[in-house]
């Protein structure tokens, strides 16, 4: 029979009404419950503990994929960069090998032909110093480009580390 009265009296604290529990309870069984009352408590503590970690875990994953698609909009950016120096420099290395091929060719030739020669090494000079513009701007561009990726990148590592103290936090045992 004494096995049997401890479940009761937690079912009885548990479905009970407040007032009939107080005016009931002897003083024996209030002593029981107190510990009850103090274990509800650091449940209800360690819930909400572990409820408030999971919405900061849930908002730093969803700023480290944010900032993962923004780190890859920037590495794309300067791959697009690098592609355009690389396409501009065989453009100009062209237009230079055909500048001196047209120059040599110019020694070689008789008065009138030379003066359709030149104009056309001056139509090439013009090219070439085109081509270096258009070089020097997209090396601006791609150096733009690695210093945003670089910016970005640093925030991501920064994200990834509070997620990582995050995560750590939440496996720490608990008293």
């Amino acid at each position: 029979m004494g096995r049997l009265t401890c479940p009761l009296v937690v079912v009885a604290l548990a479905v009970g009404p407040a007032g009939s529990r107080a005016q009931t309870m002897a003083s024996g069984d209030r002593a029981a419950a107190d510990p009850l009352v103090v274990e509800m408590r650091l449940l209800r503590q360690a819930v909400d503990r572990l409820t408030v970690l999971a919405v900061k875990s849930q908002l730093a994953v969803s700023r480290l994929v944010a900032q993962q698609q923004r780190v890859a909009r920037e590495q794309e950016a300067v791959d697009r960069a690098e592609e355009a120096i690389a396409a501009a420099d065989h453009r100009q290395e062209r237009t230079r090998a055909n500048l001196a091929r047209v120059s040599r060719q110019l020694d070689n030739v008789v008065e009138e032909p030379r003066s359709e020669l030149r104009r056309e090494v001056e139509s090439l000079r013009a090219e070439v110093e085109d081509h270096d513009r258009q070089v020097e701007r997209l090396r601006v561009r791609l150096s733009r480009a690695e210093q945003s990726l670089r910016n970005e990148l640093e925030s991501y590592r920064q994200l990834e580390a509070t997620l990582i103290a995050l995560e750590r936090e939440l496996q720490r045992p608990r008293p």
